[in-house]
This record gives C-alpha cells, structure tokens and sequence, in this order.
C-alpha cells in the first residue's frame, strides 16, 4: 500500500484521505506547519506500541484541531465578538448548554488503569466478603 513520504511516520494514504475527508466535512483544509506536527505527534502515538498501530483518523483530525486552537490562542485571535453572549440565539444557548464543558485536556482520564491480575483478584474478594457481611 502506498504511503505519504512527505509526512512523519509515512502515514498509509488511505489514513490521510479518510483524516482530509472528516475535517472537510466541516469547512477544514488542514495544511501547512499545525498540519505536519499533527502528523509527527500522530507518528510518535503510532510508534509507542509494540507494533505500529496508527490513531483513527478522528483522532488525529483531533489532535489538528486541538494545534490549530492553541495556535489561535497563542496569537491571541481565540476571541468571541464583543456582544456575541448577549445577542446569542436560543439555539445555539441551548447547543453550548447541552454539550460537556471542556476546560483543559486530561490526559490522565483517558489512560487505562493498569491493575495486576492479583489486585484484581483481592479486590474482587472484598467485594464479594463485604456483600456477605452485609446479608
């Protein structure tokens, strides 16, 4: 299969065209500088495991995104208009209200809890030993 030689890690174009295609769906061109280091952060995820497993292509149009945000906020350009809480419709109140608040990123909350098998054995003993005193 052929490969992006042009980008870091020398993605599978299939992958690049699927990672295109979510972020025109919503206006995006990804390009330039923002656009090579998603690449070469998506690279160095793909590289860390045993055997070279690539994001998904919304992840990593993700990871674009999250660069092109912090590129915005460094040029101090990630600014809502002056009168844009007071004149904001009632739907778009409501879309804001129902979805979940993003602060920051944590990383932390999406790393899998790594437990031995032998702590999850005790564990599973004191639940079952607490359900039994319980009865």
């Amino acid at each position: 299969m052929a490969e992006h030689r042009e980008l870091p890690g020398w993605p599978k174009k299939r992958l690049v065209k699927q990672t295109r295609s979510l972020l025109w769906t919503d206006g995006i061109r990804p390009k330039g500088e923002p656009w090579r280091l998603t690449w070469l952060w998506a690279s160095s995820i793909a590289s860390s495991y045993f055997h070279t497993h690539w994001p998904m292509p919304n992840e990593i149009a993700s990871l674009y995104m999250f660069l092109l945000l912090r590129r915005m906020e460094e040029a101090r350009t990630l600014r809502l208009p002056y009168r844009a809480e007071e004149k904001m419709p009632d739907a778009v109140r409501q879309f804001i209200a129902n979805a979940p608040e993003v602060s920051s990123l944590d990383f932390e909350s999406r790393r899998r809890k790594r437990t031995s098998r032998t702590q999850r054995q005790t564990t599973t003993i004191l639940n079952e030993k607490g359900q039994d005193d319980g009865r």
